[in-house]
C-alpha cells in the first residue's frame, strides 16, 4: 500500500463520517420542524375548537332569545286577539249606555229598561268582561292624560283638575287601554 492509498482511507472515513453527523443533523432538524409542525398543528386546532365553541355558544343564546321573543309575541296575540271584536262592540255598548241615560228620566221607563234590556246588558258585560274588557271609570276620577282624552274644561273650582263628565266611556283589554275616555275635565 501506498501512502496515497493510507491518505485516501482515513479521508474516506472521514467523509463518511462527516456524512453521518449531516445526516443526523438533517434528522434532527426534520424532527424539530416536525415538532414545531405539530406544536403549530395543535395550537391552530385550540384556536379552532376555541372559535367553534364561541360561535356554538352565541348560536345557542340567540337561539334561546328567539324562543322566547316569540313565547312572549304569541302570548301578546292571544290576550289581545279579540280587540278587533271588542272594538266593533263598543259603539252597540255606547248606545246601551245612552239608552240607559234616555230611561233614567222616567222610572216607568227605567223599570222597564232594567227588566228587559238592562239584563241582556248585564249579560253582555259580564260575558266581555270574562274575555277581559273592562270599562273605565272616569267621572269624579283625577284627570289622567294617559287615560283621559279631555274634550273641553269648564270652570268648576270644586272639581278642578278632576273628570266632570263623560262623554265616552274608555275600555282597557287585558290591562291595555285600547279606548281613551273622552271627558270634561273641571278647572
Amino acid at each position: 500500500m501506498s501512502k496515497k492509498d493510507k491518505q485516501e482511507i482515513p479521508d474516506q472515513e472521514e467523509q463518511s463520517l462527516n456524512e453521518e453527523a449531516a445526516a443526523e443533523q438533517e434528522q434532527a432538524t426534520e424532527a424539530g420542524a416536525t415538532e414545531e409542525t405539530v406544536d403549530s398543528d395543535v395550537s391552530g386546532s385550540d384556536a379552532l375548537i376555541n372559535e367553534m365553541n364561541d360561535r356554538y355558544l352565541r348560536l345557542f343564546a340567540e337561539f334561546e332569545n328567539y324562543k322566547k321573543r316569540t313565547m312572549r309575541e304569541r302570548l301578546q296575540l292571544m290576550e289581545t286577539a279579540g280587540s278587533k271584536t271588542m272594538k266593533a262592540l263598543m259603539p252597540v255598548l255606547d248606545d246601551f249606555d245612552r239608552a240607559r241615560k234616555a230611561a233614567e228620566s222616567d222610572e216607568a221607563k227605567l223599570a222597564e229598561y232594567e227588566s228587559g234590556v238592562g239584563l241582556i246588558v248585564k249579560k253582555m258585560y259580564t260575558a266581555l268582561k270574562g274575555l277581559g274588557l273592562e270599562p273605565m271609570e272616569s267621572t269624579g276620577a283625577d284627570f289622567d292624560a294617559d287615560k283621559h282624552e279631555a274634550i273641553t274644561e269648564i270652570p268648576s273650582p270644586d272639581m278642578a283638575g278632576k273628570v266632570v263628565d263623560t262623554v265616552e266611556k274608555g275600555y282597557i283589554l287585558n290591562g291595555n287601554i285600547i279606548r281613551y275616555a273622552k271627558v270634561v275635565v273641571g278647572k
